[in-house]
């Protein structure tokens, strides 16, 4: 018989997850909003630093290299960790065995990819990718060996240890990057010290705050059917990394690292609204909605407030990126990156649609129909990249419009395949989104056919930024007198936001 430790056997316990539900996940979606605010003022503060100090020539190998690595790693973790998480009771067997098998795939798939660094030479015409996939490699074991501790942390929604783990780890890892290019002038290499210790620090961080510790596995009979579930949604994550990862590879191949330096860096912003909004809101809401299931009411009702919250803050910040994208990109890497901007402003189009797109994968995940996201989420691949495909001999803005129109086209569909046999009707999440996406088109529509028409509001051209916040500031006015005003005085907002500040969930709900 495995003596389990106490603290492992804490760390494990739900009893404690429906108590106070709602509270927990509203202080979860403000320590998540607040530390992924710190992470993206990190983040832009590296970006910009790093642009001035490397090549885009240097961006775009780093990021042939890992289309290698993200093709193999994508797998490290087999959709495990959303078992833990999205399961609603767990054993210290089921989680050990998780870890085990995380493990031995981290560490099986590490030489793979070694193996692949050959193919990704030869695919870019680039002998500096072969070194540079050998060692973005190493991450790949290190990142599994972290994997189940982090998502303990998440399932036991203890958001200022995650965060914190997150963020620190982020911070080491730019202090490594700057100091290599700055101080050694290591170019590309320096990206890649700075992705492998954020890996380090991470697992290291994640050890250390989580009290769960894996032992040797007596029943593997639980894990079975874990790993099942895992698998589907894993595969569900490998086609995402086709969708995110095939517009790089096609544009490197196409057109060299020059041209995947402006894409990559155009896409870094275009992912703004997500990683800073939806990131952290879904973070906190699958393991809430994951925890209802049981309870269809509840979790429809719950599903419906967190999408119109997420939509309210979202649609803002998709409007400003969309109008400012070219004074975006000169602030944040500098004007030899304009190229950079006319992608950004042609992916941006997308960015409402990118977003709601989740949702979608937020109810099949916490219903535990992983399978149906992986039958979804490869046709949507294989369209996408047919496009792709014809789309190349444009060049990187014919990638960013063929994402463009693809993603308008999913979005709706997703609703309409992730709501059936739910208490969810495909008209519901329509109304909820409607007046957020008639904001986005209105407002994207009013600032271009002004500035069509010859009287942009950018008249100060001494100080590119003075047009930008000129044109934020209209537009956020605007914003809030025609979309938060009616959204808070119908009651709608106050009641979303009741939803989960209450302080227990009712088990007839």
């Amino acid at each position: 018989m495995t003596l389990i430790p106490p603290a492992s056997e804490e760390a494990l316990s739900s009893e404690h997850l429906t108590r106070n539900l709602g509270r927990r996940t509203a202080s979860g979606g403000i320590i998540a909003f607040c530390a992924q605010a710190l992470i993206l003022l990190t983040q832009f503060g590296y970006m910009a630093l790093m642009a001035r100090l490397l090549q885009p020539d240097d961006f775009g190998l780093v990021a042939m290299a890992a289309s290698a690595t993200a093709f193999v790693g994508v797998f490290a973790d087999l959709g495990l960790s959303m078992v833990t998480i999205q399961r609603k009771e767990v054993d210290h067997d089921t989680v050990s065995a998780l870890f085990f098998v995380n493990l031995a795939v981290g560490f099986a798939l590490m030489p793979l990819t070694w193996l692949m660094a050959p193919v990704a030479t030869w695919l870019f015409n680039d002998p500096r990718v072969f070194h540079l996939v050998l060692i973005l490699a190493i991450a790949i074991p290190i990142t599994a060996a972290g994997a189940q501790h982090k998502a303990l942390l998440i399932r036991n929604m203890r958001w200022m240890s995650l965060h914190g783990v997150n963020l620190g780890s982020l911070v080491c890892g730019c202090a490594v990057g700057v100091a290599m290019a700055w101080g050694w002038h290591f170019e590309y290499w320096s990206l890649a010290g700075a992705t492998l210790t954020t890996a380090l620090v991470g697992t290291i961080g994640q050890w250390i705050l989580s009290p769960w510790r894996p032992t040797k596995v007596a029943n593997w009979k639980n894990a079975r059917s874990a790993i099942s579930f895992g698998i589907n949604y894993s595969g569900s994550q490998f086609t995402n990394y086709i969708n995110r990862q095939s517009d790089n590879v096609l544009v490197g191949w196409k057109s060299g690292p020059n041209e995947l330096g402006f894409y990559t860096r155009a896409y870094s912003l275009f992912m703004l609204p997500m990683t800073l909004i939806s990131g952290p809101i879904g973070s906190v809401i699958i393991p809430m909605l994951s925890r209802l299931q049981t309870q269809p009411d509840k979790w429809a009702r719950t599903y419906l407030s967190a999408m119109r919250l997420t939509l309210m803050i979202n649609t803002i910040l998709c409007i400003l990126i969309t109008i400012n994208a070219q004074e975006i990109v000169e602030i944040v890497y500098g004007e030899n990156w304009s190229k950079s901007g006319t992608i950004l402003m042609i992916l941006s189009l997308s960015l409402i649609t990118s977003i709601s797109g989740q949702f979608g994968g937020w109810a099949l995940i916490s219903l535990g129909r992983a399978r149906e996201l992986f039958v979804f989420s490869i046709f949507s691949s294989l369209i996408r990249f047919a496009l792709f495909l014809f789309a190349i001999q444009w060049g990187a803005p014919g990638v960013a419009i063929a994402w463009c129109i693809t993603s308008w086209v999913f979005t709706p569909v997703l609703w309409l395949y992730a709501t059936r046999d739910t208490e969810l009707r495909f008209k519901d999440l329509v109304k909820a989104s409607s007046l957020f996406f008639s904001a986005y088109i209105g407002l994207v529509g009013f600032f271009h056919f002004w500035n069509s028409i010859g009287h942009s509001v950018d008249v100060l051209s001494l100080l590119t930024e003075g047009g930008l916040v000129l044109k934020s500031t209209i537009m956020v006015a605007i914003y809030g007198v025609f979309v938060v005003a009616p959204y808070r005085f119908a009651g709608s907002m106050l009641g979303d936001m009741r939803l989960f500040l209450d302080k227990d969930v009712p088990k007839g709900a």
